[in-house]
Parts: C-alpha cells; sequence; structure tokens
C-alpha cells in the first residue's frame, strides 16, 4: 500500500470516529426525550367525574317551624352531608381518601330575619365543617380537598331572607337546591340552600379531568363541585 493510500484509509477512519462520536450523544438523546414522553403520558391520567348518590341518608335537620331558627349546637353534622361514600360516587379514581377531624362553625346572625328578637342560643356548631384529603390520577400525593361547612339552620323563609343578604347573585333550582351562588374565589366553592338548611362547598385539585386539556379551576367549579352539591341536596327533604 503506498503512502497515499495510508493517508486515504486513515482519513476514513477519523471520518467514521467523528460520525460515531457525534451519532452516539445524539441516539442517546433521542433515546432519552422518547422515554421521558413515555414516562409523562403514564403519569398524566385523566380522573373520571361521577355522580352523587340518589339515595341517601338523612340529614338529620328536623322540621322547622315558622320563624324558628336552630342553635348552632343543634346543627347537623358536616361529615354526614358530604360522607366517603359520597366522594367514591363522585370522584371514583379517588385513593387515599382521609377525613380531617370536624372543625367548629360560628352561627351567622340569622335573628336579623327572625320575629322573636329574644333568640340567644348558642351560636358555636362543634362540627360544622368537614374536610376531606384525597389523591386522584396524575397527582404525586393527596392533593385533592373537598370541604363542606353548614351555614345556617332555619325556618326555609328566614333561609331565604339570609341567602339573599350574604350572596352576592345566585341562581335558582340549581343543583337539586333552592338556590345556588359561586364565591368565584380561588377555592371554586358554592353556597346553597335547600329548606332550612344553608350550606356551602368547596374544595381544590391539581388533577387533569376526562375530556379536559389541563386541570383548570372551572372544571371544578362547574363539573365536580355540583356533585357534592347534590350529594346534600339529596339528604334534605
Amino acid at each position: 500500500m503506498t503512502t497515499k493510500d495510508r493517508l486515504k484509509t486513515k482519513d476514513r477512519v477519523k471520518t467514521k470516529d467523528r460520525i460515531a462520536r457525534i451519532a452516539l450523544p445524539l441516539a442517546l438523546l433521542i433515546a432519552g426525550t422518547v422515554w421521558s414522553t413515555l414516562q409523562i403520558s403514564d403519569s398524566v391520567t385523566e380522573t373520571t367525574v361521577g355522580k352523587a348518590p340518589q339515595q341517601a341518608q338523612d340529614s338529620r335537620v328536623r322540621p322547622l317551624k315558622k320563624d324558628e331558627i336552630l342553635p348552632a349546637d343543634q346543627w347537623p353534622n358536616a361529615c354526614v352531608l358530604v360522607t366517603e361514600e359520597d366522594i367514591r360516587a363522585i370522584l371514583p379514581d379517588a385513593e387515599e381518601i382521609e377525613a380531617e377531624p370536624p372543625s367548629q362553625v360560628y352561627a351567622p346572625s340569622v335573628k336579623e330575619f327572625a320575629a322573636d328578637p329574644s333568640w340567644k342560643e348558642s351560636n358555636r356548631a362543634e362540627y360544622g365543617r368537614c374536610d376531606y384529603g384525597m389523591k386522584l390520577p396524575g397527582e404525586r400525593y393527596a392533593a385533592t380537598r373537598v370541604w363542606v361547612r353548614v351555614d345556617a339552620v332555619a325556618d326555609p323563609a328566614l333561609i331565604a331572607g339570609y341567602y339573599e343578604e350574604v350572596t352576592l347573585s345566585g341562581d335558582d333550582k340549581l343543583f337539586g337546591a333552592d338556590a345556588c351562588a359561586n364565591s368565584g374565589g380561588i377555592e371554586e366553592s358554592w353556597t346553597c340552600r335547600k329548606g332550612p338548611l344553608m350550606f356551602t362547598v368547596g374544595g381544590q385539585t391539581t388533577a387533569t379531568f376526562e375530556g379536559r386539556f389541563d386541570a383548570a379551576p372551572w372544571v371544578w367549579r362547574d363539573d365536580v363541585a355540583p356533585e357534592f352539591v347534590r350529594a346534600v341536596t339529596a339528604k334534605v327533604h
């Protein structure tokens, strides 16, 4: 082999080495990108929204007489209004559901709408609010929360007057309630009334729901929270 041929052979070897040095990292980069895409696709799972149970237990709110206000220490336990069974029906994909101990709620000034100005009963409900934490598909930890709060219990006419006073706006006959109003806040909540009961349900999540592109807060407001309202209203007769 001549010197010229040897030089050409060396050049070809060097060229192949350069190609190999470029091709290997590129192949690794492509493989890593594909793997990352697969990992993301596996982790981003849509959450199904179910329906509130139609057959519900009683809320334990007794019938009230005209102009009667139920003392706050006789209000129903909020954890009866939304139960773990309700959550599993509405969010069937939920895992690690955990109820926090019920918290206290202080009664509003419904007495301003009462005929009897001498009303001076207890103004504190020991179990007036109930909070649940849970994990939905795509969440790395239990980032979803649902809560319900009793706002007032009184003669339905008094409740209607109080509701109109404290809510900014509302629509009649929503989600099985006599009226409901949306808070419009960061926590997407609905304040509603049904007969003698006024209550609020709210929550938040980072999950993506079926048929949606992202975990937008209005998905919770429009699709999920109304089912929890229905869970409550089904218990009030």
